[in-house]
C-alpha cells in the first residue's frame, strides 16, 4: 500500500490479492508467508508519452492579450461561443481551460498558452500482472 518495492509478501485484503511489504501486511491475510517477492518478480518499464497542457501564467497572458485588443471579458467570451463566467474564472486562474477552448483562445487572440509536457510512468510487464496499489498511486509524474 505504501508502495515499497523490497520484501514484498502476497496478502489478501478484502478480497484482493496485494503484493505488500512487512509493514502493510498488518492489513491483511498473509497468504505465504516463507515466500518473499522481490521487485524482479514483477519488473517495470519506464513508459514516456507525451500530453498537452497549459503553460504555467497562461491567465496572464490571456488576460493581458484581451486588454491590449481592448475587448471586454464579455465581448472574448461572446467571440469565443463560452460563458462571461468562465472567461472570468480563467483569467483569474480559478480553472485551466480544456484543450478544445484553449486552442480557440489561442486562435483568437493569437498567443500560445499550450505546451507538449513528457509524462513518464512505470509500467508493470506483462509477465506478471501482480502490482501494488503504489504501484497505480503515484506512478505516473509529469516533467517538463
Amino acid at each position: 500500500m505504501c508502495g515499497k518495492e523490497d520484501d514484498l509478501l502476497l496478502v489478501l485484503v478484502e478480497e484482493v490479492e496485494m503484493n505488500l511489504c512487512r509493514n502493510c501486511s498488518k492489513f491483511g491475510k498473509t497468504l505465504n508467508p516463507t515466500k518473499k517477492i522481490s521487485k524482479t518478480d514483477h519488473p517495470k518499464k519506464i513508459e514516456e508519452e507525451y500530453v498537452e497542457g497549459t503553460i504555467e501564467n497562461f491567465s496572464e497572458i490571456i488576460k493581458n492579450k484581451r486588454e491590449k485588443l481592448g475587448l471586454s471579458q464579455k465581448e472574448l467570451a461572446r467571440s469565443l461561443n463560452e460563458k462571461e463566467s468562465i472567461v472570468h474564472k480563467i483569467e483569474t486562474g480559478h480553472i485551466e481551460p480544456n484543450l478544445d477552448l484553449a486552442r480557440k483562445i489561442e486562435r483568437f487572440l493569437g498567443i500560445k498558452i499550450l505546451k507538449e509536457y513528457s509524462v513518464r510512468y512505470k509500467k508493470i510487464s506483462s509477465e506478471n500482472k501482480s502490482f501494488t496499489i503504489g504501484d497505480i498511486i503515484g506512478n505516473k509524474k509529469r516533467t517538463e
